[in-house]
């Protein structure tokens, strides 16, 4: 990290690391504890996949590992990867359940079906 841009780029992408891996709760420790706990979920995928990437540039440069700089950048992209999926996973999960008053208002083709085929009989 030599130059400015470098450094504000490598600050940038562990606030995005950060920023994905929020999770909000009703005060200020639940804030905290819910990131932290995605934080520690991701943090074995991404650690491993960074592991396996950095083999595999380092193979096919021929050249020794990386700088930790660009580990963690790298870190922080698969992180940022792996919260933004697990996110995606646990609020598409959150819908609220249809209760049977939604069910008999909404209309269908089956109902419809069901209907005609009582006047046809």
């Amino acid at each position: 990290m030599a130059t400015l841009r470098e450094k504000i780029t490598f600050i940038g992408t562990a606030l995005a690391y950060i920023l994905f891996h929020l999770r909000l709760g009703a005060d200020w420790y639940a804030v905290f504890t819910g990131t932290l706990y995605q934080v520690l979920l991701t943090a074995p995928y991404a650690l491993g996949f960074t592991y396996i990437i950095a083999v595999i540039i380092r193979r096919l440069t021929g050249k020794g590992w990386l700088p930790w700089d660009r580990l963690l950048r790298l870190f922080f992209t698969v992180g940022i990867l792996f919260a933004f999926y697990f996110a995606l996973y646990e609020y598409a999960g959150q819908q609220p359940p249809l209760t049977d008053r939604q069910l008999e208002s909404d209309s269908s083709v089956s109902r419809f079906f069901e209907d005609v085929l009582q006047r046809v009989r």
